[in-house]
């Protein structure tokens, strides 16, 4: 019996060590796949940050007129700034990011400033948080304008279940609303097919399209709420998505039909990563008229114009990071992306748009990104150099929690 004993503890013990062992392999395996890009490491207590343009570059705009910021994008610090790590790594262009930002010391942001080229300001934010690190308040301010907005929440749960938002503008237009943000989320059903593996999910609204004259329709609200098909996914036996279809709704004026608005395939290494996507478009407009149930009455097809299917290839490194993009364009590729890291930073991009016949690139652009650290082992500055020239800057000051 004794030895019996001893012989369960070593195997009790070589299973807790080996539980360990693999979750040290799970998380180095973790750590190494990620890339650090916008990532700050540590306790920030105030990171400054903005883009130099050399040679005459400048960030990147669609038409003459646009602002530093880029064409119709919209004014928010979280837009911003993935408008900018995008750009700055994943294209060959830049485009324009200053602020300033303080943290408190669970690294929620406290304060931030945006500013354009000039020195002027763009907006400014002040934000409260509570003991459960929940946001309290919320105030913006711009020259024209001032915003606040204060958050209420039940107990001890995450989301708010209300906001009270007032907007007070130079002109004189004042604006106080209270909203109840659980009755303005739209509200889901979920009939999963255990056969199938696949989920159909509708949405209860009440949006519908009205008569209000003989030839002329508008969008309104009925007195009762409907079921429209919103979105179709297929799992495989892992449950990962596999196939996913879109839906929008009301498409015409009779108010039974979904219009088709995204055709996805995926495809997954043996390690759960996505290596294939493929948008499925034949140039034909396809609109459904279900009953309530969510079932198939009839199935509309328009003619279109082309006959084209999109889709991405993607590749990974041995440690699991993203190596090589591949878009198409029908059967011809479109674009490629092929990224080179030094540990967990992009060294390298490889970018190219311009193919020929035989799908080899005519013209592929090499972005080099030479990187500064301090002690905290955070990037403080990144030269971003296009085929040989040093185009942009962007650099970080940044001050730390002791």
């Amino acid at each position: 019996m004794p030895l019996f004993s001893k012989g369960n503890l070593l195997i009790k013990l070589c299973s807790k060590y080996m539980k360990l062992i693999l979750l040290f392999i799970f998380w180095s395996v973790l750590l190494n796949s990620q890339v650090f890009t916008d990532t700050i490491l540590g306790k920030p207590k105030y990171v400054k940050e903005y883009v130099l343009f050399f040679n005459e570059s400048g960030p990147y705009t669609l038409w003459s007129g646009d602002g530093e910021y880029g064409h119709a994008i919209v004014m928010q610090p979280k837009i911003l700034r993935a408008s900018m790590t995008h750009a700055w790594f994943k294209t060959h262009f830049c485009r324009y990011i200053n602020n300033e930002t303080f943290f408190d010391e669970n690294r929620n942001i406290v304060k931030e400033t945006w500013f354009y080229k000039s020195g002027k300001i763009v907006d400014d934010y002040v934000y409260t948080y509570d003991k459960l690190n929940r946001l309290i308040t919320k105030q913006s301010k711009d020259e024209d304008s001032e915003s606040f907005t204060r958050y209420f929440y039940r107990k001890k749960e995450k989301k708010a279940n209300f906001k009270k938002y007032s907007y007070n503008h130079v002109s004189g237009r004042k604006e106080n609303v209270v909203e109840n943000l659980e009755s303005g989320k739209e509200l889901f059903i979920v009939r999963y097919d255990d056969l199938t593996r696949t989920d159909s999910i509708f949405v209860l609204t009440n949006d519908i399209t009205k008569q209000t004259g003989e030839r002329s329709y508008a969008r309104t609200k009925d007195s009762i709420y409907h079921q429209k098909l919103s979105v179709v996914k297929r799992y495989d036996e892992n449950y990962q998505v596999i196939e996913e279809k879109k839906f929008i709704f009301p498409s015409g004026n009779d108010n039974r039909k979904v219009y088709l608005d995204s055709h996805v395939k995926y495809e997954y290494d043996q390690f759960g990563k996505m290596i294939k996507s493929v948008n499925f478009n034949d140039g034909n407009y396809y609109n459904y008229i279900m009953n309530e149930k969510g079932k198939v009455l009839k199935e509309e097809i328009t003619s279109g114009n082309s006959s084209v299917v999109s889709q991405k290839k993607f590749s990974y490194t041995q440690d699991g990071k993203i190596e090589r993009i591949v878009g198409y364009y029908g059967d011809v590729i479109a674009d490629e992306k092929r990224f080179e890291y030094d540990n967990n930073y992009i060294s390298k991009l490889y970018y190219s748009t311009k193919f020929g016949k035989d799908n080899k690139p005519k013209e592929t652009i090499v972005i080099t990104f030479k990187y500064k650290f301090d002690e905290q082992k955070n990037w403080t500055e990144i030269i971003k150099n296009v085929n040989g020239k040093d185009l942009y800057k962007w650099i970080r000051e940044i001050e730390y929690y002791k």
